[in-house]
Order: C-alpha cells, then sequence, then structure tokens
C-alpha cells in the first residue's frame, strides 16, 4: 500500500536535472487533511516522508517524496470560504484583473482548482461568465448548487474539450492555491494554453516561501504542496510552456504570497519590471542557497525547544492544554513540534471538522463551544497565523481566566500567568 502511495522523485519536475539537494528535514507525517470519523479512529493511518529539497540548478524547491494525489482528495473537506478574510481578498484581487487587463464585460473566467466556488464568485460580481474545474466531489456538488458552474474532475484534456465545447475560449484562467499541488507542472501549464484565447491571461497566485519563511511559516509545507515557487521558476516554468510572465506581485494571505500573471507567448501586453525587480530581490535574499534554508531549520528547532519546554512546564503542574486550529497546517505543526501528548483536543470555527479525530494522532475536534464549557487553562493558537482574529473573538476565555499560547513566529503568552 505504502509503496503504491508513494513515489520518490530523484530528478527535477522541471528541468530534469538529477542535481538534487535536500535542504529540510520535517517529522513524517500522515496526509495533512485526512481527519478521520469516529468509527475509523481506531485505524492506524501511514506516516509519509516530509522533505524539502532544491535544484541546484534552476532552484525548483519541492517535495522529493510525492503521495498519490488522488488519495489527498478523496475525502477532502477544506472550503476556501471558512478561510479568513480570503472572500474578501478575492473580491478585489478579481476586479483587479479585470479593470487592470481591461477583461470585456461577460468574457470567460475559469478557475482551476475552484474549491467551494469563492473565486467564480467574486468573478461573477465583477461581470465575468465563470466555470470551475474542481476534483473533490463533495465540494463541486455544492459549488453547483449554489449557482457556480463547476465541472468535477482534474484538469485533463476530456475537461478542456468540454470547456471549449460549452463555455468557449477563456479571458482569464485562474489557479488560486492549487499551483502547487499540481503534479506535472509542464503538463498542467502546456494544457492552460489550450483554453486561453488570444488575449487572455492566466493567472496563479500562490504561497510564497521567502516571505513565509521570514514568519518562520514552515507548517506551509504538507503533501499537498508538491511545489514551492519564487518569481525565477515561474518565469521559466512559463516560458518552457509558451508562456511568459508580464507581471507580480507579491500578496498577503497565506503568510505571504505571490500573484503572477501570463499570457501566450504571442500575446498583445507588454511584460512590466516587476519580474526582474522581484527575481533580483530573491537573488538578494540568498533563496537558492542551501544555507539558507539550513538557518532555516535551524530556527524552526528554537521555536520548537521554546514552546516544548513551556508546555511540558504547564504539563507538569497538571495544567489542561487544548489547540485551536484543526487543518493541514496544524498537522505538519502538532507532528513536527511533537504535541500530542500536551493536547486534551482540539477546536476549530469549521464545522465540517466538528467531531471528527485528527490525522495520525486522532485527537477529538470540537467548536469552540467546548472551550467555555470545559474551561482549560491553555488555548495554544496552531492556526497561529490568525491568532489576533481568534484571540479578538475569545476575549470571554481571557476574562474568564484561560491564557493562549502563541507559537510563532514569535512565542508568545496572552492573558494568565
Amino acid at each position: 500500500m505504502m509503496d503504491q502511495m508513494l513515489r520518490h522523485d530523484k530528478h527535477c519536475r522541471i528541468c530534469s536535472s538529477g542535481h538534487i539537494e535536500t535542504i529540510l528535514r520535517l517529522n513524517d507525517t500522515p496526509l495533512e487533511d485526512q481527519f478521520v470519523s469516529k468509527a475509523k479512529r481506531s485505524v492506524a493511518q501511514p506516516l509519509y516522508p516530509l522533505n524539502l529539497a532544491i535544484c541546484i540548478d534552476c532552484g525548483y524547491v519541492h517535495l522529493p517524496y510525492i503521495v498519490n494525489p488522488e488519495a489527498s482528495y478523496s475525502e477532502y473537506v477544506y472550503e476556501s470560504g471558512v478561510t479568513v478574510g480570503l472572500r474578501g481578498h478575492y473580491d478585489e484581487y478579481a476586479q483587479d484583473i479585470v479593470t487592470n487587463f481591461s477583461i470585456p464585460v461577460k468574457s470567460l473566467a475559469v478557475d482551476i482548482g475552484s474549491n467551494d466556488g469563492s473565486m467564480l464568485s467574486s468573478f461573477l460580481r465583477a461581470g465575468m461568465r465563470v466555470v470551475g474545474v474542481e476534483p473533490a466531489g463533495a465540494i463541486a456538488e455544492q459549488a453547483n448548487r449554489s449557482g457556480l458552474p463547476t465541472l468535477n474532475g482534474f484538469f485533463s484534456e476530456k475537461l478542456i474539450a468540454k470547456i471549449l465545447k460549452e463555455f468557449g475560449s477563456a479571458s482569464v484562467v485562474t489557479a488560486n492555491y492549487m499551483y502547487a499541488n499540481v503534479e506535472d507542472l509542464l503538463s498542467f501549464t502546456r494544457s492552460v494554453s489550450k483554453i486561453l484565447s488570444p488575449e487572455g491571461i492566466f493567472v496563479v497566485q500562490t504561497g510564497y516561501h521567502p516571505e513565509q519563511m521570514k514568519l518562520l511559516m514552515f507548517d506551509y509545507i504538507y503533501h499537498e504542496h508538491f511545489s514551492y515557487f519564487t518569481a525565477e521558476v515561474l518565469s521559466n516554468l512559463f516560458a518552457n510552456c509558451g508562456l511568459e510572465l508580464i507581471q507580480v506581485k507579491k500578496t498577503s494571505p497565506k503568510g505571504g504570497s505571490i500573484r503572477v500573471v501570463g499570457q501566450l507567448r504571442s500575446g498583445i501586453r507588454k511584460a512590466d519590471t516587476s519580474l526582474q525587480q522581484l527575481i533580483d530581490e530573491e537573488k538578494d535574499a540568498g533563496i537558492r542557497d542551501v544555507a539558507t534554508y539550513q538557518k532555516f531549520g535551524q530556527d524552526i528547532q528554537i521555536a520548537k525547544s521554546k514552546l516544548t519546554k513551556y508546555l511540558a512546564g504547564l504539563k507538569a503542574s497538571k495544567k489542561r492544554i487544548v489547540g485551536f486550529g484543526a487543518s493541514h497546517s496544524t498537522t505538519t505543526l502538532t507532528y513536527h513540534f511533537e504535541l500530542a501528548s500536551y493536547l486534551a483536543y482540539l477546536i476549530d470555527d469549521n464545522k465540517l471538522k466538528h467531531d471528527l479525530y485528527s490525522p495520525g494522532f486522532h485527537i477529538r475536534v470540537f467548536s469552540s463551544e467546548k472551550m467555555y464549557e470545559d474551561k482549560p487553562d491553555c488555548v495554544v493558537i496552531l492556526a497561529w497565523q490568525h491568532a489576533k482574529s481568534i484571540i479578538e473573538k475569545h476575549k470571554k476565555f481571557l476574562e474568564l481566566g484561560g491564557f493562549f499560547v502563541v507559537p510563532l513566529p514569535e512565542f508568545q503568552v496572552i492573558g494568565g500567568a
């Protein structure tokens, strides 16, 4: 089973070089979003290597160990709409594209990996026609019920033909926080060019590790994210697929993201200076240097030591500790920081996660009401990116004498003693 699920790539998936070097080793984890029902909590879930590697020749940062993508999506429960602030971000994003690139009203926008249709909704509000492509069946069905046309499946030749026949060519194709999840980037990107109109644009928004590393954000690394992009790598990738980058921009979601806009090589738009500026910035930051990632790993270990030493003291004093957050990233954090033995249960605002059990450790997930019924002493904010909004929402917990611990980017104790 494990051998069938796991593949070890010893060559770069972009340039085919065999000059690959491991730059970060995290603890093995199960598939990070496979929360299970009570009936399945006695079934052990396999653990897979979670390493990060870099291609010395082209700078592509990636997971060398690949878990079959279909396994990740069989029981996928993440919905874009539950991520704090993401819907408002998508509204601004869609309007920005339509306005700045003079996209005609009623043109077709295709969102690949469209999830619950949050981006489709934003394009509709901006006056576009829309269709989404989403591999998770239940989520695609939900989007269709909401009036957002969504094709269920992976982006394939069959779906490309269906889009062209039923909707026509696209003025805009977007890939939001899914490009890193694509196993065969070259084939995927070449396929995008088949549905673009001659004046069409391909927009990718994805996590940007040069910014995330500044926050010690290692928990964005998980098995669904095969790739970790820089502007330089994206530019080379697009060029290899008959496209050219014409604009790049750093954006704020996910602890730091990058949005790139490409067009067919024969496209009409002129590239601006933003690409070269960001590539120069990446070079100055040493983002292709192995030593940069080694330092990152050392800093992560220091943060782990601070947190676990503090929690061990609480546990020795018989304090009750729970975790806030039940997501891909919190699984990576829990495993690498070895937190399971400290956490009585987990809390999350996503109703789809309630009464499920976390991947591997099978820690039960409750709604935030549990904090007030059970009154634990300490809540560790595993979803630390959202610490500010979580603490603001749960001031009452502090007033009742509880306290929060924020593990990253700086260890903090909020409230209590």
